[in-house]
């Protein structure tokens, strides 16, 4: 499988110009980042293969990637994670639900990781959480190498990469190919938790990551970030993943006027999961409105 170059647009937030790497228009089942990092999975052989094995959260874009993976290759899919609300069970949506459609074995396990590996066997394929391995180079480098292209192009004298990271797995290989600087954050724990996600996969070429003094727990619900993701959707004519996105463009837009010259952000998919935040929003603004 292939993926045609996604799509390098001009924009305007704020008052300031920004491009944006639309990796989101990759493909329906493929979008973001999950193409880039699944890139040479989809593109092998692997003859022996009957089984995927990976694990991670509920709600994971990786998850439903992979079910898809494992349709097309007619392989068995097994998940691991540490919980599924009892809602979620009654009433899927989002990555969950599709995933589900397309034949995932799900089991809860609180050693997730530990466990997703005691039941592999030899036959099996096994996915670390969010791609997070030395794989997912290959297609990064492809993004990389698009980039390059969209700089040239438009003539773009002083870039610089900016993209949200979970793993940080593509932020980290976009660093290790690309000769402009690139600056990340985390959403997934806090910035020590992601340096140690980079050093698992490489020793140097790190990002430069964008702190906060503000810690945004993963998965918990801001009603700021939730109006941010408005202003951007309504401003740029753009939909952003809501559970990543709004917390990068929130550190972003606090070290913006130190970081000198023209940001490109790299839009990683993702949005198939904000049928079930869009859901939690919701209902947690439905609460509030009634507690009052």
């Amino acid at each position: 499988m292939t993926f045609s170059p996604s799509p390098f647009q001009k924009h305007t937030f704020r008052g300031r110009e920004i491009y944006v790497k639309r990796d989101d228009a990759l493909h329906v089942d493929f979008s973001g980042n999950k193409a880039r990092k699944f890139h040479w999975f989809l593109n092998q052989e692997f003859v022996h293969v009957k089984r995927v094995v990976s694990y991670g959260s509920n709600q994971s874009n990786a998850m439903y990637s992979l079910s898809v993976m494992a349709r097309y290759r007619g392989w068995e899919f097994v998940y691991f994670c540490n919980h599924i609300p009892d809602f979620l069970k009654q009433n899927p949506v989002g990555n969950y639900k599709y995933a589900l459609e397309n034949g995932m074995k799900i089991i809860e396990s609180l050693q997730r990781r530990e466990d997703a590996y005691m039941y592999t066997d030899s036959s099996d394929l096994i996915i670390e959480e969010g791609g997070r391995q030395k794989e997912a180079e290959f297609g990064v480098k492809v993004l990389a190498d698009e980039l390059k292209k969209d700089i040239q192009k438009e003539g773009i004298k002083n870039p610089y990469i900016y993209l949200p990271s979970g793993t940080g797995t593509t932020a980290l290989f976009l660093q290790k190919n690309l000769p402009y600087r690139v600056f990340t954050c985390s959403t997934v724990g806090d910035d020590e938790y992601l340096k140690e996600q980079f050093e698992e996969i490489s020793e140097d070429s790190f990002p430069v990551i964008l702190s906060s003094q503000k810690k945004y727990h993963y998965g918990k619900l801001y009603p700021e970030l939730y109006e941010l993701w408005q202003e951007l959707q309504e401003d740029m004519g753009i939909t952003f993943d809501l559970m990543y996105d709004p917390v990068g463009w929130q550190k972003f837009l606090l070290h913006v006027e130190d970081l000198e010259g023209t940001p490109i952000y790299i839009h990683q998919g993702g949005v198939l999961g904000n049928e079930s935040m869009k859901q939690r929003y919701e209902r947690k603004y439905e609460t509030d409105k009634n507690n009052r």
